[in-house]
């Protein structure tokens, strides 16, 4: 192992116990460090990560209650790109669950060192990670500069001269030519490696590819290998989660997802992730667990957002019918106390609005009229004070409240308003037919017919704008005709997979997608939606390859 010169270091140093910070600034100094900063606080780390290029970060994990812990400080100084790959962080617990180790890993530190260790063992794991660095440092350079054929280039160097990393240079070579769609190359340095000890990412890899090719069932066999041969390999279970997906088999996705938080339950992606696949297969009851556990876990995160309290809300409301009386109004009062707790959070008059409605909302359901009366008249004279300040989304969730608090006129009033001021915005307009209750006549039948037909000539042309433009007509016209909501989710997604800079044609899909989710199974449609559904997750998952990792 070669001498490492520390004379250039720079180490930060992320503990809340004096003692044991003070041990690792001596530790740093004694291997000649240039500079080395201290800190526990969230926000000082990230500002000193601003201005400072740090060569060792050693992390604890632990950082006091109510506190951000070393993941979720990891887990942001990460995202926001405010370390870069050449950094070696080091995270040091006194934790050794299982959930808590799994959950550190997958942000990927350099080492895990538990409590009680030795400095000399720190020292040796820290130089065993310099020598990997130094290694591998023109290759994470370009990798943090999104070079991908000079990742690819300099991999194929290393691969070369039979470094120790090469290996890992198979592995990092492997996804650029996926991620640039070179599938091919790919799947042949896969292929070369499955069966080889430690190679659950060629067996990911190989799944991956087979699930661009649309090869559902040979996928599911790749994920499920690697799971069965080393259930912690956490990604498996998200990329076999999305297979299901994929195939329409949503059960099946849930239930993996399920699998997975059993072994590591503190991801809030995953978690989710989950949540969401038990809204869509109407487990409403196991959807509303999790977001209460994603609002626990996201609080001190960077996943903190005002949308966990509201989609709590969402689903409690959803669900209440199916609650006791009991889990009713624990449940209520939890979801009363996160809103009030996000408009603390995040003050706004728009998110002081929104807690308002849905609390109103929630009250209702326990039946307590004179408190959820009188937080809705609260709610309604903030409502004419802002409602020129309201976002769509957030106006089409104060719509629903209304008409769920017998608010008819003033809901079809806002849709109005928000029509009116978004007239060339398909998007929006279908989510106000979606919500209007506006009656269908025959001369309405009628036009809706006419528009329809000439859509679907169109169509047939290749003429896609043109025929979105009449498709939406006609559902004007005929806001929950079933037919013409299919045909329009048609040629939305073929529009945007022939021409991807028309978002706004898949975003329009998308709000399609939550109108037609509920369709019967034993309805004709279900068997054309079902098909529509997976052209629009296969283009959802691989148009841009934001996929799991």
């Amino acid at each position: 192992m070669s001498q490492i010169d520390y004379g250039n270091k720079r180490f930060l140093i992320v503990d809340n116990i004096k003692q044991s910070s003070d041990t690792l600034k001596i530790f740093a100094y004694s291997l000649g460090a240039l500079s080395v900063h201290t800190s526990s606080h969230a926000a000082d780390i990230l500002q000193l990560c601003e201005y400072n290029e740090f060569d060792v970060i050693l992390m604890g994990y632990d950082l006091g209650p109510r506190k951000k812990n070393g993941q979720q400080i990891l887990e942001e100084l990460r995202s926001k790109g405010k370390i870069s790959r050449k950094c070696i962080i080091i995270m040091i617990t006194a934790e050794v669950s299982q959930a808590m180790v799994l959950a550190a890993l997958e942000h990927k530190p350099d080492e895990y060192l538990t409590k009680p260790y030795t400095l000399k063992d720190l020292s040796v794991r820290l130089s065993r990670c310099f020598e990997k660095k130094q290694v591998m440092a023109d290759i994470y350079q370009a990798m943090d500069s999104n070079n991908r054929q000079l990742v690819i280039q300099l991999c194929n160097q290393l691969i070369k001269q039979n470094s120790p990393f090469r290996n890992e240079c198979l592995g990092i070579r492997a996804r650029q030519h996926f991620e640039l769609g070179e599938f091919k190359q790919a799947q042949k340095i896969y292929m070369a490696y499955i069966g080889t000890p430690n190679c659950q990412w060629a067996a990911i890899g190989m799944g991956k590819v087979e699930l661009v090719n649309n090869n559902y069932p040979i996928a599911e066999k790749y994920f499920e290998a690697v799971i069965d041969n080393n259930p912690l390999y956490l990604s498996a279970y998200d990329w076999l989660a999305k297979t299901y997906e994929l195939d329409n088999k949503f059960d099946k996705a849930e239930e993996v997802l399920e699998k997975a938080l059993m072994v590591s339950p503190r991801s809030v992606t995953r978690l989710r992730k989950y949540a969401d696949l038990c809204l869509n297969n109407n487990r409403l009851d196991k959807a509303t667990k999790a977001l209460s556990k994603t609002n626990e876990l996201a609080y001190h995160s960077i996943h903190k957002h005002p949308e966990n309290a509201i989609q709590f809300a969402e689903a409690v409301i959803e669900n209440h019918n199916n609650l006791s009386q009991f889990e009713l109004r624990k449940l209520n009062n939890k979801a009363c106390e996160l809103l009030t707790k996000m408009t603390k959070d995040f003050p706004s008059d728009e998110i002081k609005l929104l807690a308002q409605f849905f609390t109103a909302r929630l009250h209702g359901c326990t039946n307590n009229k004179v408190a959820s009366q009188s937080t809705l008249k609260e709610a309604e004279r903030l409502l004419n004070s802002h409602k020129q300040q309201l976002s769509p989304e957030h106006t089409y969730k104060i719509a629903r409240c209304l008409i769920g608090l017998h608010r008819r006129k003033q809901a079809n009033d806002l849709l109005q308003q928000l029509a009116q001021e978004n007239p060339d915005n398909m998007e929006i307009l279908s989510e106000v037919v979606a919500l209007s209750d506006k009656a269908v006549t025959e001369q309405d039948k009628l036009a809706a017919q006419n528009a329809l037909e000439t859509g679907i000539k169109l169509y047939k042309a290749n003429q896609y704008t043109l025929a979105i433009d009449k498709l939406n007509q006609a559902l004007y016209h005929f806001p929950n005709h079933i037919g013409i909501k299919l045909n329009l989710l048609q040629v939305l997604l073929v529009s945007y997979e022939v021409n991807p800079s028309r978002v706004d044609d898949f975003k329009q899909a998308k709000v399609l997608m939550k109108q037609l989710k509920d369709l019967s199974p034993t309805s004709e449609s279900y068997k054309r939606f079902n098909k529509l559904r997976s052209k629009y997750q296969q283009l959802l998952t691989f148009s841009s390859h934001q996929t799991p990792k």
